[in-house]
């Protein structure tokens, strides 16, 4: 993520855009040689959104060496209704399309951490890439939909609705259920179809009332590398990629007068993945076939103004990959507390804290002694709405046990970071 991938950022929708899209849309489909349109679209059938990011981070003290580095992120989305143009009703097609720069093309700031885990979810390489792009059909006023296309799982798996306040990027997409990837014969690409790549998939979410809901997605297992090449179609073909089946099953309670809701799922990936306990055994590209994890997430109101507007909530994720001769993070746990409204007057600021700790496999762990037995990063935010389309973000962060100096020693670093968002 991101993390703040697309699917991460509040989604804002433009009656301004609307006209000149509706237009350009009719044009390509009616106009014909010595022909002029002979069908009117109406705009409402048409939601674009746009949100551009920044970030800017510093790490001041700590880590492998001081330094700066920013990023930025384009989102450009849009949504196409396809009952007012004559298709079926809860039909639409969606499109999602990301720019990224970064200050040295290189998004990786670990080489100043010396953390695993980015600071930001939404650290990627140069690209200007088609990130979602698929069909939805929903049924029984979206109590039921299905989507067919190209998909990013952590749009809909494993998320939070108050991890995402936070940037450090493993409170975004689970590390103990994306964090392997495959084995070193196939290139050791990602696995999993998460920010900032995406890959052909199927969604299927059910939500027959109130309290429960449950959803089912399977994906290609080798979404493509993250690199400026790939402009979101050079997904990985060979043999071993696999396929990915993510589940999740949600229920929505109170405890005492307070909201609550309790997730649960898991993945099976049938890929290839490295065998670690082989490699450290003097074997080369030992393979094996198939990985499978776990995960638990409880977001929970602890005081609210009225029923639609919490003042304190805290969530809490846990995630389990129990085969450690293949798996990179073995145990992955999170917890944060969201403050709504801190300070007088400013009713739609966010202030939070959030502690991350990853433990990584311990086959994995011996393969590079260099690595830690786990990684501990805390992080502290405030989010000040400025405008209705406008935001700044500031955030701390502490990494524990990151990589050793030449010293021989960890150094736990500081990065300060700032984030500017503009939505349209």
């Amino acid at each position: 993520m991101d993390r703040l991938s697309a699917s991460r950022h509040p989604m804002s929708r433009s009656p301004q855009f609307a006209p000149i899209l509706a237009s350009l849309f009719l044009a390509s489909l009616s106009i014909r040689a010595g022909e002029a349109p002979v069908a009117t679209v109406e705009p409402s059938a048409f939601a674009p959104s746009l949100t551009v990011t920044g970030e800017l981070w510093d790490n001041v003290s700590g880590g492998l060496r001081a330094g700066s580095h920013w990023n930025t992120l384009i989102d450009l989305g849009l949504e196409l209704d396809l009952a007012p143009l004559g298709g079926p009703p809860g039909g639409s097609l969606f499109a999602q399309v990301l720019w990224v720069e970064n200050r040295h093309s290189d998004p990786n700031f670990g080489d100043h951490t010396g953390g695993a885990n980015p600071v930001s979810g939404s650290l990627a390489s140069d690209q200007l890439r088609v990130f979602n792009l698929f069909y939805r059909q929903s049924w029984a006023h979206g109590r039921y939909a299905l989507k067919l296309g190209q998909l990013a799982l952590d749009d809909d798996f494993m998320g939070s609705a108050y991890a995402g306040l936070f940037a450090h990027s493993a409170l975004g997409a689970l590390p103990s259920q994306v964090a392997t990837p495959h084995a070193f014969a196939l290139g050791g690409g990602s696995a999993y179809p998460i920010y900032a790549v995406a890959a052909p998939g199927a969604h299927f979410s059910a939500a027959p009332n109130g309290r429960v809901s449950l959803q089912l997605g399977a994906y290609h297992g080798g979404p493509g590398p993250d690199e400026r090449a790939n402009h979101g179609f050079d997904w990985d073909d060979g043999s071993g990629q696999g396929l990915v089946v993510f589940y999740e099953g949600s229920y929505s309670s109170t405890l005492g007068d307070r909201a609550s809701t309790l997730r649960a799922g898991g993945a099976l990936h049938s890929g290839s993945f490295a065998d670690f306990t082989a490699f450290n055994a003097g074997v080369e590209n030992a393979t094996v076939r198939g990985i499978h994890s776990f995960y638990v997430i409880h977001d929970l109101v602890l005081l609210a103004a009225d029923a639609e507007h919490p003042r304190l909530a805290v969530f809490w994720r846990a995630g389990l990959s129990p085969q450690q001769d293949r798996s990179v993070v073995h145990r992955y746990t999170d917890a944060g507390l969201n403050w709504f409204g801190p300070l007088p007057g400013r009713a739609d600021d966010i202030a939070g804290i959030a502690l991350s700790y990853t433990e990584y496999g311990r086959a994995f762990r011996r393969t590079d002694a260099a690595l830690a037995a786990a990684e501990t990063a805390v992080e502290l935010t405030y989010r000040a709405q400025l405008a209705t389309s406008f935001v700044l973000q500031a955030f701390i962060q502490r990494h524990f046990n990151p990589l050793p100096r030449d010293d021989g020693r960890r150094h736990p670093a500081t990065v300060l970071g700032l984030r500017a968002e503009w939505s349209y």
